[in-house]
């Protein structure tokens, strides 16, 4: 299959369903809602269209999603009231609460955040470093002087990537090598071109992204050494709440030409909305997705962990009432500290 055709293919099904939301919306109804995920191959966007076919059948709801924005403008525009439903990340809910990193020089990062509200947690994936296998390419240590896809400017996840590039190598951006600043989709498309020579994304172990990459070539994933594991800038990449260590086995997909299991660095995200959403659809959303697990693990198999078991893991904002009304409902205990501040007042 050609590159650009496979990247088609892989966007072709967010990108459908998006343009058929968007059409059937009906502006200011209150049953339609705006909804953004991460690239078109991501996880996040394999769940927020399977989270939309079970709210249209099971409530009617209309929701326009759209892809390729980072998730650190998302909770931005959330809290501005511009999105309905968005991709939360553990790490970002940090960073926007704190007004640090990306949000240091937002005065008003603090308040923005004070008006989100989760809903559910669900592992994001691993951070791979992927190589084509004839790059010559075999190790981080390899990459100095690379044009490297870390993550779209100003995301949380080029912070991530550029972390593990430092406390692997001590390479440094800008110095040591070029990081190319793209979307995910035109990233995708870049490293099929090999305009690219290393493309960073975090994505589930399977991933059916990087099953399909695998099919028009042999890669190799980069993996994070022994030695990188006590440098400070992996300590801050691995230690900040959502994050840690996890195995891609050997041979996990065809042509991955690595001999060896390669560690990479996981990370958890969520569904998340703002204050303003009503306690009812907030209800519903929450009930509609844990209630269609199956429907979730027919859509792809690592889905079949989003239960309310598992929703509230590591989840550092507070729920929305009405996701707190539904978890109380099934008997899962809530933690002080993801009360809604509604229910203190």
């Amino acid at each position: 299959m050609k590159r650009r055709n496979l990247l088609k293919a892989m966007g072709a099904a967010a990108v459908g369903l998006s343009a058929l939301f968007a059409a059937t919306q009906a502006p200011n109804a209150a049953d339609s809602f705006k909804m953004a995920s991460l690239g078109a191959a991501s996880p996040s966007t394999t769940f927020s269209i399977a989270t939309i076919e079970i709210l249209k059948k099971e409530y009617g709801y209309k929701i326009q999603l759209s892809t390729g924005a980072p998730a650190t403008r998302q909770a931005v525009d959330a809290a501005k009231k511009e999105l309905d439903l968005f991709v939360t990340a553990v790490s970002i809910n940090h960073f926007m609460k704190t007004g640090t990193k990306m949000y240091a020089k937002m005065a008003d990062s603090k308040e923005l955040f004070s008006d989100l509200r989760g809903i559910l947690n669900y592992p994001l994936g691993a951070y791979h470093a992927i190589v084509w296998a004839d790059s010559g390419i075999k190790t981080l240590d390899d990459i100095k002087g690379k044009r490297i896809f870390t993550g779209p400017p100003s995301g949380a996840a080029r912070t991530v990537s550029e972390q593990i590039i430092k406390g692997s190598t001590g390479y440094e951006s800008k110095k040591d090598y070029n990081a190319i600043n793209l979307d995910w989709s035109s990233a995708l498309q870049a490293f099929q071109d090999k305009q690219l020579d290393v493309y960073f994304v975090p994505t589930s172990i399977p991933s059916p992204q990087i099953a399909q990459l695998s099919t028009i070539g042999e890669i190799r994933v980069l993996g994070i050494p022994d030695s990188a594991l006590e440098s400070e800038e992996m300590k801050a990449a691995s230690t900040l709440p959502g994050r840690g260590f996890t195995t891609l086995p050997k041979g996990q997909y065809e042509n991955l030409v690595n001999e060896t299991d390669v560690r990479v660095l996981n990370t958890m995200v969520g569904l998340g909305t703002n204050k303003w959403m009503s306690e009812e659809d907030a209800y519903n959303i929450t009930k509609g997705i844990f209630t269609h697990n199956a429907d979730l693990a027919q859509a792809a198999a690592w889905m079949k962990d989003i239960t309310p078991e598992t929703g509230l893991q590591q989840m550092n904002m507070p729920l929305h009432i009405g996701a707190y009304k539904y978890y109380k409902e099934v008997g899962i205990e809530v933690p002080e500290e993801n009360m809604p501040p509604e229910l203190k007042k």
